[in-house]
């Protein structure tokens, strides 16, 4: 790939995927009025919608070990981004409301979506480790995601409130086929065989299972990630306890993208000699920022609040991306880092999963504040627990270093 080129190849395939995020809050109210799902119902759908998230190693797989037309990215981009487009045209064309055929399709859509992530992290790796920019590289995608939010936040919201489901959904058919296109960009000469490439995959891939350090890695980005007030449970929080306006909702996704982005600009800034301390901070600093959550209960300290964990969240999760990144063998970039994404994925899935069904219980018993505040407490003591792995994977480096 022509060096001018990647720092488009990645600002394109991340622009395409956040504005995907103009179907989020449609989705979360199509779930919840057009399919009346309750809160606990509605989780468990999101859990089995983002299954595709949570087994990216398996389409690590394909790309890494099984390329097609003599390259390992570029084929497989365009067959997914294909595929996600059609699974949302075909949750446009259905004409009633249907939970099992709406759970197919959007099962479907986030097949595509993953393969397509895990293709575009699989170079992300490559290039990285071959420069040394595996951290400035993510900056550059995690910074366009957020700086989509700015436009899908109070899209999606305007959305919800104004345009139909259908019409939604076809507008977000749209930009997978920008990814599709953006593999004309990639240049893959020298791939080997089948059987060489897999066996240079499965070498780096058995490797990293003999490696404690990436189990320490893994196990603290699951216990960091792990946070039941966010998702489900904060939507209902908002749209019911708080009855925040789908406007507001989605102005509060805006100005995340806004500070979503300085925080991937600061990121940059603050790694320049490495991202160990930035990771520390992840849990001495995330920790008590997430006891604010104690005073999410208004309009402006939501606002503040939504500012703050924009900016210091990316800066942090850049931080366990970073290093996992760099623990990330040749062979098997995508599928590696697939596994540390999904770590992420199954922790959201499943502290979103816990959050949705004891909001739903906590809330009728205890009120729904008290219910956010114990889904707060339970995440703050997540992240603590993270420390001991982190200190053993950074001794790790050191030793090794």
């Amino acid at each position: 790939m022509k060096r001018d080129k990647i720092y488009l190849f990645f600002a394109v395939n991340y622009f395409a995927q956040g504005m995907g995020g103009l179907a989020y809050e449609p989705v979360s109210y199509y779930l919840k009025d057009a399919l009346q799902l309750g809160s606990g119902q509605a989780a468990l759908f999101v859990a089995w919608m983002t299954l595709p998230l949570t087994i990216k190693p398996l389409f690590g797989v394909l790309t890494d070990f099984l390329p097609w037309a003599g390259k390992r990215r570029a084929p497989h981009l365009i067959a997914v981004s294909l595929l996600t487009s059609v699974g949302w045209l075909l949750l446009a064309g259905l004409k009633e409301p249907n939970y099992l055929a709406a759970l197919t399709l959007l099962i479907l859509v986030n097949v595509g979506f993953v393969l397509s992530d895990v293709v575009c992290d699989g170079v992300m790796v490559e290039r990285g480790k071959e420069r040394g920019k595996t951290g400035i590289y993510q900056a550059v995608s995690i910074g366009t995601l957020y700086g989509t939010l700015i436009v899908t936040g109070f899209g999606g919201g305007w959305l919800s409130q104004h345009a139909p489901y259908r019409w939604v959904f076809i507008l977000t058919a749209v930009f997978p086929l920008m990814t599709a296109w953006s593999a004309r960009w990639l240049d893959e000469s020298g791939v080997g065989d089948v059987k060489e490439t897999a066996a240079r995959g499965w070498s780096g891939l058995t490797g990293m299972f003999r490696d404690p350090k990436a189990w320490a890695v893994a196990l603290g980005i699951f216990l960091w990630s792990f946070c039941p007030f966010l998702g489900t449970a904060q939507f209902y929080y908002q749209s019911e306890a708080l009855k925040l306006s789908p406007i507001f909702i989605g102005g509060l996704s805006t100005a995340g993208g806004f500070a979503g982005l300085a925080g991937a600009a600061l990121f940059g800034r603050l790694t320049a000699g490495g991202t160990e301390k930035v990771a520390r901070a992840s849990i001495w600093l995330g920790a008590p920022l997430t006891l604010l959550y104690l005073f999410y209960r208004g309009p402006l300290s939501i606002l503040i609040l939504t500012l703050l964990f924009s900016l210091t969240g990316v800066v942090f999760r850049l931080a366990w991306m970073d290093l996992a990144a760099k623990s990330c063998p040749e062979g098997a970039e995508a599928t590696v880092f697939a596994a540390y994404m999904a770590v992420f994925n199954i922790a959201a899935s499943a502290s979103n999963t816990l959050g949705g069904r004891l909001y739903e219980s906590l809330s009728a018993s205890h009120g729904a504040y008290a219910a956010m505040v114990i889904l707060s407490l339970v995440g703050t003591a997540g992240t603590l627990a993270a420390w001991p792995c982190l200190r053993f994977a950074l001794r790790n480096d050191a030793a090794r270093a």
